[in-house]
């Protein structure tokens, strides 16, 4: 009994360690997401501000300096945006992964615990021997010292 008190001290631990790593990776998730919104923001401002300028100089026939600066700005902030989608992409990729692969390793961690060999049940006739729980009525293993169902301590 001590042993699934201590594999669920661990269990706890380690929930909690990959809680507060998923929460960071959530709140990264979050900061990428509002750059990236409002970098979308500004390049529409500037596509506007470019649309504009364009105009101006098409009604003027004349050269825009202002026109080839906004280009810069443009290309500049659309390369930005592509590093932040990729940034945001990794990050969602990284926390799926880690959180499956905790979700396994905790799996994996109370499934060996709980595998009963079939052999050590039975008598050399092929009957299983039970112990029935006073309480609940269920059927326990011959040496367990609790009911896996209720967790009264047999005598």
């Amino acid at each position: 009994m001590t042993d699934v008190f201590s594999k669920l001290g661990e269990s706890l631990k380690s929930t909690i360690k990959e809680a507060t790593q998923q929460t960071q990776k959530s709140v990264d998730k979050v900061t990428c997401r509002t750059d990236l919104l409002n970098k979308r923001s500004e390049l529409k401002r500037l596509y506007e501000a470019l649309g504009e300028v364009q105009y101006k100089a098409y009604i003027e026939n004349e050269d825009n300096v202002e026109r080839n600066v906004l280009y810069s700005k443009i290309t500049t902030l659309k390369s930005e945006i592509q590093n932040l989608e990729e940034k945001l992409e990794k990050i969602v990729n990284t926390q799926k992964s880690s959180f499956d692969s905790y979700k396994r390793k905790v799996k994996t961690a109370w499934e060996e615990e709980k595998e009963i060999k079939v052999d050590d049940l039975n008598t050399d006739d092929g009957i299983e021997i039970l112990k029935v729980c006073p309480v609940c009525n269920t059927g326990n293993h011959e040496h367990a010292a609790y009911c896996i169902k209720c967790g009264n301590k047999f005598e």
